[in-house]
């Protein structure tokens, strides 16, 4: 196999060439090539006016299997959001539950994944938020915390606040063999961590594509299996509720009777400029290899777990867990770190501040330049 050219890589990304771009579990850079598809989509709306429209969904089913190969599943369990909160409400609302029914989850997880289960008491669901622990999440800290009321654990596969792996090979399979549903938020993995839910069977996974995958906001995918879709009702209706919504001549009239397929939760007309530009940062990470990716992608973020301990920041993680992710997080001793993002904002460096702690993120774009960049503004 080819090596890849990372420079030539790099290029594709404007962003770049001004900023020492170390942010991606804030917001991806979108890669030229992205922008050329929604640009392409445009001038099509123009030269057809969009009377080829459901070629546009034709496409979309292409999208699908493109995601199907990135994380190891089948393109009719893929479907369409505009963003994270959006499908784990779709999830949430569609699932039947009965009274006192729990639902846990760890209470560093992202506010979405907290805010959501708390507001189904409405329907005597209960959530039973789990203390964070000090470090890596091992698999019977969640095993042993299940009750016999427990329905659903809700995790997120990368912490977004201490860049920590989920044991998600581990966990879904336990949890299935106990008949407790488990849902993943995959935002801060997919597109820079390799995912095979063939081997891993989670019930629900989503992702919302702005980040790691490199796509405009307003965008993503959630993945739904036939066993899912049989207890999960769609909560949004419209033309495409029924089955036959391709015959668009002639429309359904009557009751709709929903697809089989994942496209059953999705609504209406999509965000088609915005898939499209999906679509062109999916090919460029299938190109890459998402294997080559993890890889260069973890390589740097072992290199700035160093720079950060060179320069006496405190590391939330060692390193030598085998939890951790592209996410490196760490707090400093000398400096409160929004002030420190923000002298490093002015010396063209984007990185975060999460909980107390200085936050970057390393995808394969970027190069150890960067991290020499961060290691110098850093030591001034």
């Amino acid at each position: 196999m080819e090596e890849t050219d990372w420079g030539a890589v790099r290029a594709l990304f404007p962003a770049c060439k001004l900023w020492t771009h170390l942010n991606s579990a804030a917001f991806g850079p979108v890669p030229s090539t992205a922008v050329a598809a929604m640009n392409r989509h445009f001038a099509d709306v123009g030269e057809s006016a969009s009377l080829n429209f459901m070629s546009w969904f034709d496409r979309l089913d292409r999208l699908r299997a493109k995601i199907g190969r990135l994380i190891g599943a089948d393109a009719a369990d893929i479907g369409f959001c505009p963003n994270a909160g959006t499908a784990l409400s779709w999830f949430l609302n569609g699932i039947q539950w009965k009274p006192g029914d729990e639902v846990v989850a760890i209470d560093h997880e992202f506010p979405n994944n907290l805010y959501a289960p708390l507001l189904l008491d409405r329907v005597n669901v209960r959530f039973r938020p789990l203390p964070a622990p000090n470090g890596p999440i091992e698999p019977d800290f969640i095993l042993d915390a299940l009750g016999p009321k427990t329905r659903l654990v809700l995790m997120s596969s990368v912490n977004y606040s201490n860049g920590l792996r989920a044991p998600l090979e581990s966990l879904a399979p336990e949890l299935r063999s106990r008949g407790v549903l488990f849902c993943v938020d995959a935002t801060q993995s997919v597109g820079v961590l390799r995912h095979d839910l063939r081997s891993t069977p989670v019930d629900f996974l989503f992702a919302h594509a702005y980040k790691w995958m490199l796509s405009p906001p307003g965008t993503g995918f959630f993945f739904a299996p036939k066993s899912t879709r049989e207890r999960m009702a769609p909560t949004v209706v419209s033309w495409r509720s029924h089955k036959g919504w391709r015959n668009h001549e002639q429309l359904h009239h009557g009751r709709p009777e929903p697809t089989e397929e994942a496209m059953r939760y999705e609504g209406g007309v999509q965000s088609f400029p915005l898939l499209f530009a999906l679509e062109a940062s999916i090919d460029l990470i299938l190109e890459c290899g998402p294997r080559a990716i993890e890889s260069r992608a973890l390589g740097l973020a072992s290199e700035c777990r160093e720079i950060f301990r060179s320069h006496g920041m405190s590391l939330l993680s060692s390193g030598e867990s085998g939890s951790e992710s592209a996410i490196v997080t760490a707090s400093s001793p000398r400096r409160d770190v929004v002030e420190l993002c923000r002298a490093l904002e002015k010396k063209r460096i984007a990185v975060s501040a999460r909980k107390g702690n200085l936050r970057a993120s390393l995808h394969f774009f970027n190069n150890r330049d960067d991290l020499q960049r961060l290691s110098d503004a850093l030591a001034a």
